[in-house]
């Protein structure tokens, strides 16, 4: 499993689109982030992860690192892409994968990042 770090993260992507599916009978979120191009097919092995609430925002941050290099968060305000994680698939461990293209045009020949063993943690004032 993957260790959390400290987030140096300045900005977050929204996705553009999400959807809930399964790989191996395991749940996956998968999301269209257009503007990851040059991210989607770089190696997921050893990334770190962390979660964060942003209380102005009412909404989740997923920042992780791959590799000591890259370093991205994205953005799930609570009635947009936050609507994803009030699912009951993301109390349990799920993977993300996440692809530049969008949903209705990706298929198994995408590039895509693969994030494994992701377990989200809910803040408490949160309340959602």
């Amino acid at each position: 499993m993957s260790k959390s770090f400290v987030p140096k993260v300045k900005e977050a992507s929204v996705p553009e689109d999400g959807v809930w599916g399964e790989i191996n009978e395991e749940p996956v979120l998968i999301l269209s982030i257009p503007e990851w191009e040059e991210i989607v097919s770089a190696s997921a092995e050893g990334f770190r992860y962390t979660w964060l609430y942003d209380r102005i925002e009412d909404g989740y941050l997923f920042c992780f690192r791959l590799n000591n290099e890259w370093e991205k968060a994205i953005a799930f305000p609570k009635e947009h892409a936050g609507l994803l994680l009030k699912d009951a698939q993301a109390n349990r461990l799920f993977s993300i994968l996440i692809t530049a293209q969008s949903l209705e045009k990706a298929d198994s020949d995408s590039p895509y990042l693969w994030l494994k063993e992701i377990q989200f943690k809910r803040h408490p004032q949160a309340g959602w």
